[in-house]
């Protein structure tokens, strides 16, 4: 195996060192956007800057929940092309759900999905906040990767071989939680699902495997590591789904008749 590298880009960057105006990308108030222009300034940011970025004022007010989420649909399919929308969509709380569709606290990661192949972009759009928490916590997967590099260096060699990742008909079964693309490093990581598959594949993490996978949880809740964003109605988030890990803090929804915490989401492949 070729020797771990640092990743030297803006990709990797500390949350607390940003500044709002760092991410975000505000609409002028009372125009619709062009699509166009607007997804070249998101593929911008997406590649030779942060790896995400939150657009502020997308017109959600006075829309249904679908009308927002097609909508999201509409620019998705200028950056790359879009994953069939299904039935996860919406992510809110819903019964009998996995983990992301309750109102825990959710550690960052990258999406799964089925295959071919995990998504390169993923996009949430906050439709309706929660009443108490649901802030979004994002963490740089190359931030992670160099911190290893200099802190835990023994760690690093696990990473670049596969783990089982998944379950279910259609999942990638194995996967490294860091791959070379060519001059990327490109990260792959779900705690949770790694366990259930590895288990499941008759091959249960050993303790050498747990500490490694130890490690990369330290340093994903470490705070001056995660940038933490309380996204409000009609912000728009856009990252790339190999650079940047997503989580969330626990939330209260709102008592009935009033709305449930809604974000539309979409993958989309370049």
């Amino acid at each position: 195996m070729t020797q771990p590298a640092p990743v030297e880009a803006l990709t990797a960057w500390n949350g607390p060192t940003l500044d709002e105006s760092d991410w975000l990308l505000p609409l002028p108030p009372g125009r619709s956007p062009a699509l166009a222009d607007l997804a070249a300034r998101v593929t911008h940011r997406l590649r030779y800057g942060l790896g995400f970025t939150v657009i502020r004022g997308w017109p959600v007010d006075g829309r249904t929940d679908q009308e927002c989420a097609a909508m999201c649909r509409r620019l998705a399919a200028s950056l790359g092309t879009p994953r069939p929308a299904d039935a996860g969509g919406f992510v809110t709380v819903a019964d009998n759900a996995g983990l992301g569709r309750t109102n825990l606290a959710l550690p960052p990661h990258t999406d799964r999905t089925p295959a071919p192949h995990p998504p390169r972009l993923m996009g949430l759009l906050c439709v309706r906040q929660a009443a108490q928490g649901g802030d979004t916590l994002l963490v740089s997967g190359h931030t992670v990767h160099n911190r290893l590099l200099t802190d835990h260096p023994w760690a690093l060699p696990r990473l670049y071989q596969d783990f089982h990742f998944g379950r279910g008909n259609g999942f990638d079964r194995l996967r490294p939680v860091f791959r070379r693309h060519g001059a990327d490093l490109r990260v792959h990581y779900n705690r949770r699902g790694i366990e259930l598959a590895q288990r499941e594949a008759g091959a249960p993490l050993t303790p050498g495997e747990r500490a490694v996978l130890d490690a990369v949880d330290r340093m994903l809740s470490d705070r001056r590591t995660v940038l933490r964003i309380p996204l409000r109605p009609g912000d728009l988030l856009w990252l790339d789904n190999t650079v940047v890990l997503h989580g969330r803090t626990a939330f209260t929804d709102p008592p009935a008749p009033h709305g449930r915490r809604c974000l539309a989401r979409v993958w989309v492949d370049d």
